[in-house]
Protein backbone atom coordinates (compact mmCIF):
# COMPACT_ATOMS: atom_id res chain seq x y z
CA UNK A 1 0.00 0.00 0.00
CA UNK A 2 2.78 2.65 0.92
CA UNK A 3 4.56 1.58 -2.23
CA UNK A 4 1.11 2.26 -4.32
CA UNK A 5 1.27 5.93 -2.75
CA UNK A 6 4.83 6.90 -3.13
CA UNK A 7 4.30 5.60 -7.25
CA UNK A 8 1.00 7.72 -7.09
CA UNK A 9 2.55 10.39 -5.47
CA UNK A 10 5.66 10.51 -8.21
CA UNK A 11 3.17 10.13 -10.79
CA UNK A 12 1.05 13.57 -9.60
CA UNK A 13 4.16 15.20 -9.14
CA UNK A 14 5.65 14.60 -12.70
CA UNK A 15 2.59 15.56 -14.47
CA UNK A 16 1.84 18.49 -12.49
CA UNK A 17 2.12 21.97 -14.35
CA UNK A 18 5.23 23.09 -11.58
CA UNK A 19 7.33 19.70 -12.50
CA UNK A 20 10.41 21.38 -14.68
CA UNK A 21 10.00 21.17 -18.33
CA UNK A 22 12.31 18.35 -19.79
CA UNK A 23 13.73 16.91 -16.58
CA UNK A 24 12.64 13.31 -17.82
CA UNK A 25 15.01 13.91 -21.00
CA UNK A 26 18.19 15.15 -19.23
CA UNK A 27 18.91 12.16 -16.94
CA UNK A 28 21.19 10.21 -18.27
CA UNK A 29 19.88 6.23 -18.96
CA UNK A 30 21.23 3.47 -17.37
CA UNK A 31 22.80 2.00 -20.51
CA UNK A 32 24.97 5.00 -20.51
CA UNK A 33 26.24 5.16 -16.92
CA UNK A 34 27.39 1.26 -17.64
CA UNK A 35 29.12 1.94 -20.74
CA UNK A 36 30.76 5.61 -19.93
CA UNK A 37 31.30 6.04 -16.26
CA UNK A 38 32.20 2.24 -15.55
CA UNK A 39 32.76 0.82 -19.10
CA UNK A 40 34.98 -2.09 -17.15
CA UNK A 41 32.75 -2.99 -14.86
CA UNK A 42 30.76 -6.22 -15.51
CA UNK A 43 27.28 -5.72 -14.02
CA UNK A 44 25.73 -8.97 -12.65
CA UNK A 45 22.49 -7.83 -10.87
CA UNK A 46 20.84 -11.08 -12.61
CA UNK A 47 23.33 -13.30 -11.04
CA UNK A 48 22.83 -11.29 -7.74
CA UNK A 49 18.85 -12.09 -8.27
CA UNK A 50 19.27 -15.84 -8.85
CA UNK A 51 21.40 -15.82 -5.57
CA UNK A 52 18.55 -14.95 -3.91
CA UNK A 53 16.22 -17.23 -5.71
CA UNK A 54 18.52 -20.60 -5.23
CA UNK A 55 17.19 -20.05 -1.37
CA UNK A 56 14.84 -22.80 -1.02
CA UNK A 57 11.28 -22.19 -0.68
CA UNK A 58 8.97 -23.50 1.62
CA UNK A 59 6.37 -26.16 1.25
CA UNK A 60 8.34 -27.83 -0.83
CA UNK A 61 8.90 -25.76 -3.80
CA UNK A 62 11.64 -26.31 -6.35
CA UNK A 63 15.06 -25.17 -5.61
CA UNK A 64 17.84 -23.96 -7.49
CA UNK A 65 20.28 -27.41 -7.91
CA UNK A 66 23.98 -26.93 -8.35
CA UNK A 67 24.84 -27.32 -11.67
CA UNK A 68 21.77 -26.27 -12.87
CA UNK A 69 21.68 -24.18 -16.25
CA UNK A 70 20.81 -20.67 -16.65
CA UNK A 71 17.97 -21.78 -18.85
CA UNK A 72 15.69 -22.65 -15.81
CA UNK A 73 15.72 -19.26 -13.67
CA UNK A 74 13.48 -19.23 -10.27
CA UNK A 75 11.56 -16.13 -9.44
CA UNK A 76 11.42 -14.25 -6.67
CA UNK A 77 8.16 -15.54 -4.80
CA UNK A 78 6.08 -18.74 -6.35
CA UNK A 79 2.76 -18.26 -7.05
CA UNK A 80 -0.34 -18.44 -4.65
CA UNK A 81 -1.48 -22.03 -3.32
CA UNK A 82 -4.62 -21.18 -5.66
CA UNK A 83 -3.17 -19.86 -8.86
CA UNK A 84 -0.51 -22.33 -8.80
CA UNK A 85 -3.68 -25.50 -8.37
CA UNK A 86 -5.52 -23.59 -11.28
CA UNK A 87 -2.91 -23.53 -14.12
CA UNK A 88 -1.74 -26.89 -12.84
CA UNK A 89 -4.57 -28.33 -14.29
CA UNK A 90 -4.13 -27.50 -17.81
CA UNK A 91 -1.99 -28.89 -20.27
CA UNK A 92 0.83 -26.92 -22.42
CA UNK A 93 0.08 -25.77 -25.43
CA UNK A 94 2.10 -25.60 -28.59
CA UNK A 95 1.12 -21.73 -29.55
CA UNK A 96 2.51 -22.22 -33.25
CA UNK A 97 -0.77 -21.48 -35.20
CA UNK A 98 -2.88 -23.83 -36.96
CA UNK A 99 -5.23 -23.02 -39.48
CA UNK A 100 -8.71 -24.10 -38.52
CA UNK A 101 -10.71 -21.55 -40.94
CA UNK A 102 -11.43 -24.77 -43.12
CA UNK A 103 -11.23 -22.15 -46.30
CA UNK A 104 -13.73 -19.77 -44.52
CA UNK A 105 -16.69 -21.51 -46.04
CA UNK A 106 -18.72 -21.80 -42.67
CA UNK A 107 -19.17 -19.94 -39.69
CA UNK A 108 -17.48 -19.02 -37.20
CA UNK A 109 -14.71 -18.71 -39.31
CA UNK A 110 -16.73 -16.58 -42.66
CA UNK A 111 -14.51 -13.72 -41.76
CA UNK A 112 -15.79 -10.07 -41.86
CA UNK A 113 -17.15 -8.01 -44.69
CA UNK A 114 -16.65 -5.03 -46.17
CA UNK A 115 -18.38 -1.65 -46.84
CA UNK A 116 -20.33 -3.28 -49.57
CA UNK A 117 -21.13 -6.96 -47.98
CA UNK A 118 -17.95 -8.81 -49.80
CA UNK A 119 -16.47 -11.27 -47.44
CA UNK A 120 -12.61 -11.43 -47.32
CA UNK A 121 -12.13 -7.71 -45.73
CA UNK A 122 -9.44 -8.06 -42.90
CA UNK A 123 -9.12 -5.00 -40.86
CA UNK A 124 -6.26 -2.62 -39.49
CA UNK A 125 -5.96 -3.29 -36.55
CA UNK A 126 -3.37 -0.94 -36.16
CA UNK A 127 -5.16 2.50 -37.73
CA UNK A 128 -5.32 3.97 -34.24
CA UNK A 129 -1.85 3.33 -33.34
CA UNK A 130 -0.82 4.98 -36.41
CA UNK A 131 -3.59 8.35 -36.30
CA UNK A 132 -4.41 8.00 -32.84
CA UNK A 133 -7.42 10.11 -31.79
CA UNK A 134 -6.32 13.51 -29.57
CA UNK A 135 -7.74 14.11 -26.16
CA UNK A 136 -8.79 17.58 -25.67
CA UNK A 137 -10.95 19.45 -23.01
CA UNK A 138 -13.29 21.18 -25.34
CA UNK A 139 -14.37 24.21 -23.00
CA UNK A 140 -14.92 25.34 -19.69
CA UNK A 141 -18.28 23.77 -19.60
CA UNK A 142 -16.43 20.51 -20.78
CA UNK A 143 -14.01 21.07 -18.18
CA UNK A 144 -16.85 21.31 -15.28
CA UNK A 145 -18.48 18.09 -16.31
CA UNK A 146 -15.21 15.76 -17.05
CA UNK A 147 -13.24 17.60 -13.78
CA UNK A 148 -16.70 17.41 -11.27
CA UNK A 149 -15.43 16.52 -7.48
CA UNK A 150 -16.78 15.27 -4.93
CA UNK A 151 -19.04 12.49 -6.23
CA UNK A 152 -18.32 8.87 -5.64
CA UNK A 153 -16.38 8.45 -9.38
CA UNK A 154 -13.99 10.60 -7.93
CA UNK A 155 -13.30 9.64 -4.74
CA UNK A 156 -12.23 6.57 -6.06
CA UNK A 157 -9.86 7.75 -8.91
CA UNK A 158 -8.45 10.00 -6.94
CA UNK A 159 -7.73 8.41 -3.55
CA UNK A 160 -7.33 4.59 -4.68
CA UNK A 161 -7.13 3.41 -8.85
CA UNK A 162 -4.59 5.32 -10.40
CA UNK A 163 -2.76 4.07 -13.77
CA UNK A 164 1.06 3.26 -12.82
CA UNK A 165 2.85 5.96 -15.49
CA UNK A 166 6.21 6.10 -13.75
CA UNK A 167 6.47 1.89 -14.12
CA UNK A 168 5.47 1.90 -17.50
CA UNK A 169 7.63 4.99 -18.65
CA UNK A 170 10.37 3.27 -17.20
CA UNK A 171 9.60 -0.18 -18.89
CA UNK A 172 9.41 2.20 -22.08
CA UNK A 173 13.25 3.26 -21.99
CA UNK A 174 14.15 -0.30 -21.16
CA UNK A 175 13.05 -1.79 -24.07
CA UNK A 176 13.90 1.30 -26.69
CA UNK A 177 17.55 1.13 -24.58
CA UNK A 178 17.81 -2.77 -25.45
CA UNK A 179 17.71 -3.25 -21.84
CA UNK A 180 14.83 -5.60 -21.40
CA UNK A 181 15.30 -9.51 -22.36
CA UNK A 182 12.19 -8.94 -24.66
CA UNK A 183 10.09 -6.21 -26.03
CA UNK A 184 6.75 -5.32 -24.25
CA UNK A 185 3.70 -7.12 -24.18
CA UNK A 186 1.72 -6.75 -27.60
CA UNK A 187 -1.87 -6.69 -26.89
CA UNK A 188 -4.66 -7.04 -29.02
CA UNK A 189 -8.02 -5.38 -27.71
CA UNK A 190 -11.37 -6.52 -29.36
CA UNK A 191 -14.75 -4.26 -28.48
CA UNK A 192 -17.84 -5.63 -29.62
CA UNK A 193 -20.95 -3.71 -30.42
CA UNK A 194 -23.83 -2.69 -33.29
CA UNK A 195 -24.31 -0.21 -35.31
CA UNK A 196 -26.98 1.70 -33.49
CA UNK A 197 -24.06 2.31 -30.72
CA UNK A 198 -21.46 3.46 -33.33
CA UNK A 199 -22.12 6.56 -31.03
CA UNK A 200 -19.88 5.03 -28.29
CA UNK A 201 -17.00 4.28 -30.11
CA UNK A 202 -15.21 7.95 -30.67
CA UNK A 203 -14.81 8.32 -26.85
CA UNK A 204 -13.17 5.11 -26.62
CA UNK A 205 -10.73 6.04 -29.31
CA UNK A 206 -9.90 8.89 -27.58
CA UNK A 207 -9.35 7.22 -24.59
CA UNK A 208 -7.71 4.13 -23.76
CA UNK A 209 -8.39 2.58 -27.28
CA UNK A 210 -5.84 3.93 -28.81
CA UNK A 211 -2.73 2.33 -25.63
CA UNK A 212 -3.65 -1.19 -27.27
CA UNK A 213 -1.51 -2.42 -30.08
CA UNK A 214 -3.96 -3.61 -31.96
CA UNK A 215 -7.81 -2.01 -31.72
CA UNK A 216 -10.95 -3.66 -33.29
CA UNK A 217 -14.75 -3.14 -32.94
CA UNK A 218 -16.61 -6.31 -33.91
CA UNK A 219 -20.20 -4.35 -35.02
CA UNK A 220 -22.98 -4.97 -37.73
CA UNK A 221 -21.63 -2.07 -40.24
CA UNK A 222 -17.71 -1.81 -41.82
CA UNK A 223 -16.55 1.66 -41.09
CA UNK A 224 -13.02 2.06 -41.48
CA UNK A 225 -13.08 5.45 -40.02
CA UNK A 226 -14.49 4.34 -37.03
CA UNK A 227 -12.20 0.83 -36.51
CA UNK A 228 -15.24 -1.64 -36.89
CA UNK A 229 -16.07 -4.67 -38.65
CA UNK A 230 -18.90 -6.90 -39.65
CA UNK A 231 -18.41 -9.96 -38.56
CA UNK A 232 -21.77 -12.55 -39.92
CA UNK A 233 -22.43 -14.98 -37.40
CA UNK A 234 -24.68 -17.93 -37.18
CA UNK A 235 -28.39 -16.90 -36.36
CA UNK A 236 -30.20 -13.95 -35.88
CA UNK A 237 -28.61 -10.42 -34.45
CA UNK A 238 -29.26 -10.09 -30.93
CA UNK A 239 -29.36 -10.07 -27.27
CA UNK A 240 -29.63 -13.65 -27.05
CA UNK A 241 -27.55 -15.18 -29.53
CA UNK A 242 -24.30 -13.15 -28.33
CA UNK A 243 -22.50 -16.55 -28.08
CA UNK A 244 -22.84 -17.18 -31.48
CA UNK A 245 -21.36 -13.39 -32.39
CA UNK A 246 -18.52 -14.15 -30.10
CA UNK A 247 -17.47 -17.41 -31.21
CA UNK A 248 -17.39 -15.66 -34.82
CA UNK A 249 -15.27 -12.51 -33.09
CA UNK A 250 -12.83 -15.12 -31.51
CA UNK A 251 -12.50 -16.99 -34.66
CA UNK A 252 -11.67 -13.99 -37.40
CA UNK A 253 -8.95 -12.89 -34.46
CA UNK A 254 -7.78 -16.11 -34.27
CA UNK A 255 -7.56 -16.21 -38.32
CA UNK A 256 -5.83 -12.79 -39.17
CA UNK A 257 -3.98 -11.79 -36.02
CA UNK A 258 -3.25 -14.84 -33.69
CA UNK A 259 0.81 -14.73 -34.89
CA UNK A 260 1.15 -10.60 -34.43
CA UNK A 261 -0.03 -10.73 -30.59
CA UNK A 262 0.78 -11.67 -27.53
CA UNK A 263 -2.54 -11.01 -25.29
CA UNK A 264 -6.32 -10.74 -25.97
CA UNK A 265 -8.74 -8.98 -24.57
CA UNK A 266 -12.50 -8.36 -25.25
CA UNK A 267 -15.19 -6.96 -23.76
CA UNK A 268 -18.47 -4.69 -24.67
CA UNK A 269 -18.23 -1.00 -25.69
CA UNK A 270 -19.11 0.17 -21.80
CA UNK A 271 -15.86 -0.84 -21.39
CA UNK A 272 -12.82 1.51 -19.53
CA UNK A 273 -9.70 -0.14 -19.60
CA UNK A 274 -6.06 0.87 -18.35
CA UNK A 275 -3.85 -0.46 -20.96
CA UNK A 276 -0.82 0.86 -19.03
CA UNK A 277 -1.62 -1.10 -15.38
CA UNK A 278 -3.26 -3.82 -17.67
CA UNK A 279 0.19 -4.35 -19.73
CA UNK A 280 2.27 -4.44 -16.65
CA UNK A 281 0.44 -6.79 -14.81
CA UNK A 282 1.12 -9.23 -17.88
CA UNK A 283 4.61 -8.68 -18.07
CA UNK A 284 4.62 -9.09 -14.05
CA UNK A 285 6.84 -11.90 -13.28
CA UNK A 286 4.07 -13.86 -11.89
CA UNK A 287 2.47 -13.80 -14.96
CA UNK A 288 5.26 -14.60 -16.85
CA UNK A 289 5.51 -17.30 -14.14
CA UNK A 290 1.93 -18.69 -14.39
CA UNK A 291 2.44 -19.04 -18.35
CA UNK A 292 5.58 -21.33 -18.38
CA UNK A 293 3.86 -23.54 -15.59
CA UNK A 294 4.33 -22.33 -12.55
CA UNK A 295 8.01 -23.55 -11.18
CA UNK A 296 10.65 -21.49 -13.79
CA UNK A 297 10.64 -18.22 -15.30
CA UNK A 298 10.88 -18.33 -19.25
CA UNK A 299 13.55 -17.97 -21.02
CA UNK A 300 12.14 -16.84 -24.66
CA UNK A 301 12.51 -20.22 -26.45
CA UNK A 302 9.38 -22.08 -25.62
CA UNK A 303 7.56 -23.24 -28.07
CA UNK A 304 4.58 -24.17 -25.63
CA UNK A 305 2.92 -22.23 -23.18
CA UNK A 306 0.19 -22.79 -20.21
CA UNK A 307 -2.93 -21.38 -20.40
CA UNK A 308 -4.18 -18.24 -19.35
CA UNK A 309 -7.79 -16.86 -18.42
CA UNK A 310 -7.83 -13.49 -16.50
CA UNK A 311 -10.52 -11.51 -15.58
CA UNK A 312 -13.13 -11.26 -12.60
CA UNK A 313 -13.77 -14.89 -11.11
CA UNK A 314 -17.85 -15.60 -10.75
CA UNK A 315 -19.13 -18.01 -8.93
CA UNK A 316 -22.28 -19.31 -10.94
CA UNK A 317 -24.73 -18.81 -8.57
CA UNK A 318 -22.44 -19.21 -6.00
CA UNK A 319 -21.29 -22.26 -6.84
CA UNK A 320 -17.72 -22.61 -6.68
CA UNK A 321 -17.12 -25.58 -8.98
CA UNK A 322 -18.51 -23.40 -11.95
CA UNK A 323 -16.62 -20.42 -11.66
CA UNK A 324 -16.37 -18.40 -15.01
CA UNK A 325 -14.91 -14.74 -15.62
CA UNK A 326 -17.24 -11.69 -15.90
CA UNK A 327 -18.22 -10.52 -19.40
CA UNK A 328 -18.36 -7.44 -17.97
CA UNK A 329 -15.06 -5.56 -17.25
CA UNK A 330 -13.97 -8.04 -20.08
CA UNK A 331 -11.30 -11.14 -20.02
CA UNK A 332 -7.66 -11.19 -21.57
CA UNK A 333 -6.73 -14.64 -22.77
CA UNK A 334 -2.72 -15.37 -23.97
CA UNK A 335 -1.92 -17.27 -27.05
CA UNK A 336 -2.55 -20.59 -25.94
CA UNK A 337 -5.80 -20.12 -24.39
CA UNK A 338 -7.19 -18.05 -27.42
CA UNK A 339 -5.87 -21.02 -29.77
CA UNK A 340 -7.69 -23.78 -27.54
CA UNK A 341 -10.88 -22.33 -27.56
CA UNK A 342 -10.89 -21.78 -31.09
CA UNK A 343 -9.22 -24.70 -32.67
CA UNK A 344 -10.12 -27.82 -30.16
CA UNK A 345 -13.54 -25.92 -28.29
CA UNK A 346 -15.61 -23.56 -30.75
CA UNK A 347 -16.01 -27.07 -33.06
CA UNK A 348 -17.44 -29.37 -30.19
CA UNK A 349 -18.17 -26.74 -27.21
CA UNK A 350 -22.03 -25.93 -27.75
CA UNK A 351 -21.46 -25.18 -31.46
CA UNK A 352 -24.76 -24.24 -32.34
CA UNK A 353 -26.67 -22.83 -29.40
CA UNK A 354 -27.94 -19.75 -29.19
CA UNK A 355 -27.75 -17.46 -25.57
CA UNK A 356 -26.41 -13.84 -24.22
CA UNK A 357 -24.03 -15.77 -21.62
CA UNK A 358 -21.74 -16.11 -23.84
CA UNK A 359 -19.46 -15.14 -20.75
CA UNK A 360 -20.18 -18.73 -18.68
CA UNK A 361 -20.31 -20.33 -22.16
CA UNK A 362 -17.00 -19.60 -22.75
CA UNK A 363 -15.71 -20.57 -19.36
CA UNK A 364 -17.60 -23.83 -19.82
CA UNK A 365 -15.78 -25.08 -23.51
CA UNK A 366 -12.65 -24.15 -21.50
CA UNK A 367 -13.25 -25.65 -18.68
CA UNK A 368 -13.78 -29.12 -20.09
CA UNK A 369 -10.08 -28.45 -21.34
CA UNK A 370 -9.03 -28.09 -17.63
CA UNK A 371 -8.67 -24.10 -18.81
CA UNK A 372 -9.70 -22.47 -15.55
CA UNK A 373 -9.82 -18.99 -14.42
CA UNK A 374 -6.93 -17.30 -12.84
CA UNK A 375 -7.40 -15.24 -9.72
CA UNK A 376 -5.89 -11.65 -10.90
CA UNK A 377 -6.77 -9.81 -7.32
CA UNK A 378 -3.49 -7.67 -6.46
CA UNK A 379 -1.68 -8.79 -3.47
CA UNK A 380 -3.69 -6.84 -0.94
CA UNK A 381 -6.28 -8.74 -2.28
CA UNK A 382 -8.20 -6.11 -4.13
CA UNK A 383 -10.09 -6.63 -7.47
CA UNK A 384 -8.13 -5.62 -10.53
CA UNK A 385 -11.03 -6.36 -12.90
CA UNK A 386 -14.02 -4.79 -11.96
CA UNK A 387 -17.41 -5.59 -13.43
CA UNK A 388 -19.16 -1.95 -12.49
CA UNK A 389 -18.00 1.60 -12.40
CA UNK A 390 -15.24 2.61 -9.87
CA UNK A 391 -17.94 4.73 -7.72
CA UNK A 392 -20.29 1.55 -7.54
CA UNK A 393 -17.60 -0.32 -6.14
CA UNK A 394 -17.06 2.47 -3.38
CA UNK A 395 -20.05 2.41 -2.46
CA UNK A 396 -21.46 -1.05 -2.55
CA UNK A 397 -21.63 -3.15 0.40
CA UNK A 398 -23.09 -6.87 0.76
CA UNK A 399 -26.07 -7.76 2.80
CA UNK A 400 -26.07 -9.01 5.93
CA UNK A 401 -27.19 -12.49 4.11
CA UNK A 402 -24.76 -12.60 0.91
CA UNK A 403 -27.04 -14.85 -1.00
CA UNK A 404 -29.83 -12.11 -0.61
CA UNK A 405 -27.92 -10.13 -3.94
CA UNK A 406 -26.68 -11.61 -6.79
CA UNK A 407 -23.62 -10.03 -6.80
CA UNK A 408 -22.31 -10.90 -3.26
CA UNK A 409 -23.08 -14.50 -3.89
CA UNK A 410 -21.54 -14.65 -7.17
CA UNK A 411 -18.30 -13.09 -6.01
CA UNK A 412 -15.46 -14.48 -4.32
CA UNK A 413 -13.43 -13.77 -1.20
CA UNK A 414 -14.01 -9.94 -2.04
CA UNK A 415 -13.49 -7.17 0.05
CA UNK A 416 -15.90 -4.11 0.03
CA UNK A 417 -15.77 -0.10 -0.50
CA UNK A 418 -12.51 1.88 -0.57
CA UNK A 419 -10.47 -1.69 -0.87
CA UNK A 420 -12.42 -3.38 -3.04
CA UNK A 421 -10.69 -2.10 -6.67
CA UNK A 422 -6.76 -2.72 -6.72
CA UNK A 423 -4.54 0.18 -6.67
CA UNK A 424 -3.60 -0.55 -9.88
CA UNK A 425 -6.80 -1.76 -11.70
CA UNK A 426 -7.00 -2.46 -15.05
CA UNK A 427 -10.97 -2.85 -16.44
CA UNK A 428 -14.22 -0.82 -15.53
CA UNK A 429 -17.82 -1.40 -16.93
CA UNK A 430 -20.70 0.14 -17.22
CA UNK A 431 -19.18 3.25 -18.33
CA UNK A 432 -21.33 5.48 -20.16
CA UNK A 433 -21.77 8.77 -21.81
CA UNK A 434 -19.19 11.38 -20.46
CA UNK A 435 -17.66 8.75 -18.20
CA UNK A 436 -15.58 7.19 -20.27
CA UNK A 437 -13.92 10.84 -20.99
CA UNK A 438 -13.92 11.86 -17.35
CA UNK A 439 -11.99 8.43 -16.21
CA UNK A 440 -9.13 9.63 -18.97
CA UNK A 441 -9.38 13.07 -17.49
CA UNK A 442 -9.01 12.40 -13.49
CA UNK A 443 -6.56 9.11 -14.69
CA UNK A 444 -4.04 11.61 -17.05
CA UNK A 445 -4.41 14.69 -14.86
CA UNK A 446 -6.01 16.75 -16.91
CA UNK A 447 -7.78 17.87 -14.17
Amino acid sequence: VLHDMLVRISSEAKHSTSFPSGLGQKCRPFSWYAQNVHPQNDFHEEEDLNDMKKKAWVDGTPTQQEGATDEKKLPLRPLSDVNMAIISKASPVNIMYVDASGGHANHPHKGGTDENGNFGYVHDETFLVKNPTIFEIKDEKDRGVLCKKGDPNYNMLTKKVFVDLPNHEAAQKRAEHGLAKKGRAKIFCLVYTIEKNHHTIPAIKETWGKKCDGFMVASTKTDRELGTVNIPHEGPEEYNNIWQKVRSMWSYVYDNYYEKYDWFHIGGDDLYLIVENLRLYLESEEIQLASNGGHYLPNGSEETQTPLFLGRRFAESGNMDRIFISGGSGYTMNKATLKTLVVDGFPKCFPHRHTFSEDTMVANCLRQRNILPYDTKDEAGGERYNPFAPGHHLMYHPPANPKDDWYSNYSIDCKWGIDHCAAKSVAFHYIKGDLMRRIYAILYHYC
